[in-house]
């Protein structure tokens, strides 16, 4: 039986995602999905290994690997480091061959983190990796700095005069615009970057952020683990994945939060990381999250895999600030009928 193009790029992929993930029944379950025999999925996986995308591996549950390109490069940070060099130089060669939209998104968030690295961790040494197979590109920068959610307190703690906890720093990292430079920089480079990715983690100070990472713990030690032993000290490590075949453009995200008329108005709230002890319920968590949110004109709030929101929370957010703050738009997605239903009764009361 012949596919068409489409059915057949997604049958490979679907195949190649489970050897990515290991799955030692990923001939039955491709054959499964799309309805077709394992002896059709067995030419598949034939192809690949003549393609040399994948690979023979005994030590793994499901006997192969996808091969993969992986290369890591040590600096110096004695002051004469340029982002956009070490782009060009080292990392845009091993994009080759991916498409104009992924290599424009690589060629921003790289900038981006690397040059936080350089300007603003304190950081003697940096160290960069790239890893590439079939599907995805996976970047990471590590520092041996002050850590990105201690610069943040002593930030806030120095503008303000008072202390906030790393839980609030990082917080702080999901709203966007905020800078410990904001003479020369505008606090959107990590907001930004994490949005155009399919998955994003920073690591400091034993403490995780994330955007779109399911497995934020495992993303990260998969890199941390080749660093043991080459820096002294892990002050500040992100970790970038992206879709080699994404049809994300950075366009899209600029638009979707900034347009060019009115600039970065639109914030979006991952509820279940910025909660990482439990549902939302106390107004005082409520008021952390809404601190400096009366920035933008617009707030997202993500409820995916929040079961339940407690009144008090949902009234400070949808009563008490949207009052004080009639013009700035509080739009709840992904949330079940729990949540909407609690903020519905506060809204009416």
């Amino acid at each position: 039986m012949s596919f068409n193009e489409e059915k057949r790029n997604a049958i490979k992929k679907y195949m190649l995602e489970k050897i990515r993930k290991d799955d030692e029944n990923f001939i039955r379950k491709t054959a499964e999905t799309f309805a077709v025999s394992e002896t059709s999925v067995r030419r598949y996986l034939k192809s690949c290994e003549e393609e040399r995308i994948i690979s023979v591996d005994p030590t793994k549950y499901c006997r192969y690997i996808l091969s993969t390109v992986e290369k890591t490069w040590p600096l110096k940070n004695d002051g004469s480091l340029e982002e956009d060099r070490i782009f060009f130089s080292n990392v845009r060669p091993l994009l080759e061959n991916l498409p104009k939209n992924v290599l424009d998104i690589w060629s921003y968030v790289f900038a981006e983190i690397m040059n936080n690295a350089i300007e603003h961790s304190e950081a003697t040494e940096i160290k960069y990796s790239i890893k590439r197979d079939c599907l995805y590109t996976e970047v990471s920068i590590l520092d041996n700095g002050i850590g990105i959610f201690k610069s943040i307190q002593d930030f806030i703690e120095k503008e303000e005069n008072k202390q906030i906890d790393i839980e609030q720093a990082m917080l702080e990292l999901y709203k966007g615009k905020l800078t410990t430079n904001p003479s020369c920089h505008s606090g959107e480079g990590i907001f930004f970057s994490s949005k155009m990715l399919t998955e994003f983690a920073i690591l400091s100070d034993n403490t995780i952020f994330s955007f779109r990472s399911d497995e934020k713990e495992k993303f990260v030690q998969s890199h941390l683990i080749s660093y043991y032993t080459k820096l002294k000290k892990v002050g500040t490590m992100v970790v970038m994945r992206l879709e080699n075949d994404t049809i994300t453009t950075s366009k899209d995200v600029f638009d979707s939060f900034a347009p060019l008329e009115e600039g970065f108005i639109k914030t979006l709230i991952p509820m279940r990381e910025v909660c990482p002890l439990g549902n939302p319920v106390a107004r005082s968590q409520a008021r952390r999250i809404l601190k400096r949110l009366d920035e933008f004109k617009e707030v997202i709030f993500d409820f995916n895999g929040i079961e339940f929101m407690g009144q008090g929370f949902a009234d400070e957010i949808f009563r008490v600030f949207q009052n004080a703050h009639p013009d700035i738009v509080l739009r709840p997605i992904n949330a079940n009928e729990a949540v909407l239903g609690m903020i519905q009764h506060v809204i009416r009361a």
